[in-house]
């Protein structure tokens, strides 16, 4: 069958919009799901150390990605020692980061020693952890060896803990990658470049979007309302403050010098 050229002309340009769509939603996926790794600014730590000074703690923050076990690449906690608990612990070397997603890769093959894992994200290094737990393995069936596990949340230590254990040698933690991404308190973006707005309190924002999580700050916007999207103040700006975001306490009193100055002039 011939279409007119109308008819072509019109399917060209609405396949043309549809896959200028689908780009636009591709590119905001990758910038919404992808955060900096923050592994490199920290230390990893764990209950005992397998084998001497192999199967350190670091090892699992340091590549390969992989789930293939070796001493010298993979994290390896001692059997049999504690019949109550084993755990691997990250803590950031700034002072709080927030959080989007965590990412473990466990030794093959032995997925039976992971059964029943839990993940917290702290503000201490207790144990057992005392902060919010992000993910606990609580399915019937071994899990997953490789998994990447959404924990939208702010912390100081990051803690894989095992009380579960097999029925043989009781709990034992064997990671040979974690990934734990998400940004800085105060940062957000893809490489967590940018600043979140001081309207934030605590400025505290998403580091997906930088809207404000807790809200914003109630002596700058009327009632603490404002787009935590944008952080604009929805109902304006209290006294003493001004400006779309109502960041500027000095510049009204700024604004009238000059005006002062210019009248003074004339």
């Amino acid at each position: 069958m011939v279409y007119p050229m109308k008819v072509v002309s019109r399917l060209s340009v609405r396949c043309n919009n549809m896959l200028l769509v689908m780009l636009i939603h591709t590119i905001l996926q990758l910038s919404v799901t992808a955060q900096k790794n923050l592994t490199p600014f920290g230390i990893a730590s764990q209950s005992t150390v397998y084998g001497g000074t192999l199967s350190n703690p670091n090892n699992a923050i340091l590549p390969p990605i992989s789930n293939d076990f070796d001493l010298n690449i993979c994290s390896h906690t001692k059997d049999g020692i504690d019949p109550s608990a084993d755990w691997w612990m990250f803590q950031f070397s700034f002072e709080l980061a927030y959080i989007t997603d965590i990412t473990i890769y466990y030794r093959t093959e032995f997925a039976y020693r992971m059964d029943g894992f839990k993940i917290y994200v702290t503000n201490t290094s207790a144990i057992p952890p005392n902060g919010y737990l992000c993910y606990e393995d609580s399915d019937p069936g071994l899990p997953n060896i490789t998994q990447n596990i959404p924990c939208y949340e702010l912390g100081k230590y990051v803690i894989y803990y095992d009380a579960t254990g097999d029925e043989l040698y009781g709990p034992v933690v064997e990671l040979c990658y974690v990934a734990i991404n998400g940004c800085p308190k105060g940062m957000w973006g893809p490489n967590c470049t940018e600043s979140c707005s001081s309207i934030c309190i605590n400025q505290h924002c998403h580091p997906e979007n930088g809207s404000c999580i807790w809200g914003c700050d109630p002596q700058r916007c009327i009632n603490g309302r404002c787009d935590t999207h944008t952080g604009f103040c929805t109902e304006g700006c209290v006294t003493g403050w001004i400006g779309q975001y109502c960041t500027c306490g000095k510049c009204k009193y700024f604004l009238k010098s000059i005006f002062r100055k210019i009248s003074v002039r004339k």
